[in-house]
């Protein structure tokens, strides 16, 4: 028993330890480019795209914190910020396999039963996809024109990007309402689904869905829970699609703010249907495909790497410094520990 400490703090450093190699090894082979460009960038650009990426945070956690604080009333507005880069870092980390893990992990160790945390996970990212569908569509109709003049042919693929995320949310909560459903569902999967792994999959679903009909129940209680929630979301997504206008704006002033608002959510919309690890790689498709006759090619690359470190290293980067804090935090508290039971 005496060695179990001693082997807890050994494990927790040399999580530490490999946590910072792989930080280093991100860094220096899928960010590089990233940083680079922010080092090129103007001191007022670099620093408003900071204030978005800070600024977008605490929206966030404003957002999270609407959802959570049905189940622990003491979950603040900081908590749900620090979710957010929490998340963050170990979307990193572990290459986007650990994502969903990590937000569930972060709200268990807040007080949140498991199933609660799969359920705000749920819920969380629901009404982020209904807030960017929102948003795309309001863009898709202000825009239309433009952009049949143009990428007429771009405007099917966002429609079905469009579809296609309705779908899968409506699909979600319809599910998540209906117990019979669900139930139909799972005995239909039981009869005709003969792989393991498919089976394995819609068992996980149907343990979420179940997750997030008990967060649905909670929250309606409160009749306007629903639409903080989705208020705050568009906020949230509102400072995404300003940051590529910030970025661009001083190269090119004469740049219209609704076109760029509008084809960033289109990217975004269309990033969350083409399968792709993260969404990273279609998200970069598209933008460029959309911002290229727009701004010419080099200054397209440049926005989109700057809308990367914003909304997405930067956020690492604070839940870096907060991970490792964490952990030295609990490697002090073990070797206090030890030394406390060798005294005895």
């Amino acid at each position: 028993m005496k060695n179990k400490p001693k082997l807890k703090i050994f494990l927790n450093v040399l999580l530490m330890a490999v946590m910072i190699g792989v930080v280093f090894y991100v860094v220096d082979n899928s960010l590089s480019d990233i940083f680079a460009q922010l080092m090129k960038t103007s001191a007022v650009v670099a620093v408003l795209v900071v204030i978005l990426g800070v600024g977008y945070q605490f929206v966030e956690g404003q957002s999270i914190k609407e959802i959570v604080e049905s189940f622990q009333p003491n979950f603040t507005m900081t908590d749900g910020f620090f979710t957010s880069c929490y998340v963050a870092f170990y979307r990193i980390v572990s290459f986007g396999t650990g994502t969903l893990v990590s937000e569930v992990l972060f709200y268990r160790k807040k007080g949140l039963a498991v199933s609660q945390g799969m359920g705000v996970t749920a819920l969380h990212m629901i009404m982020y996809k209904l807030a960017v569908i929102f948003l795309a569509v309001l863009g898709l109709i202000s825009q239309f024109t433009q952009l049949y003049e143009s990428s007429p042919k771009m405007i099917p693929f966002i429609l079905a990007g469009m579809i296609i995320t309705f779908l899968i949310v409506f699909a979600i909560l319809a599910l998540s309402v209906s117990i019979r459903l669900q139930v139909l569902l799972t005995v239909w999967a039981n009869k005709f689904i003969k792989s393991q792994k498919l089976r394995d999959w819609v068992d996980k679903c149907n343990i979420q869905i179940y997750s997030l009909r008990d967060t649905v129940q909670t929250i309606i209680k409160d009749r306007s829970a629903l639409l903080r929630i989705f208020f705050w979301n568009v906020a949230k997504v509102l400072i995404w699609l300003l940051i590529p206008y910030v970025a661009l704006v001083e190269q090119h002033p004469t740049i219209d703010l609704l076109q760029v608002l509008s084809y960033t959510s289109f990217s975004i919309v269309l990033a969350g249907v083409i399968p792709t690890p993260a969404g990273i790689g279609s998200f970069e498709f598209v933008y460029l495909l959309l911002f290229k006759p727009l701004v010419g090619t080099v200054d397209a690359v440049s926005s989109l790497l700057l809308y990367r470190f914003s909304s997405f290293v930067l956020p690492f980067l604070i839940g870096m410094v907060y991970v490792m804090l964490i952990k030295r935090r609990e490697i002090k508290e073990e070797i206090i520990a030890v030394r406390e039971e060798s005294s005895e």
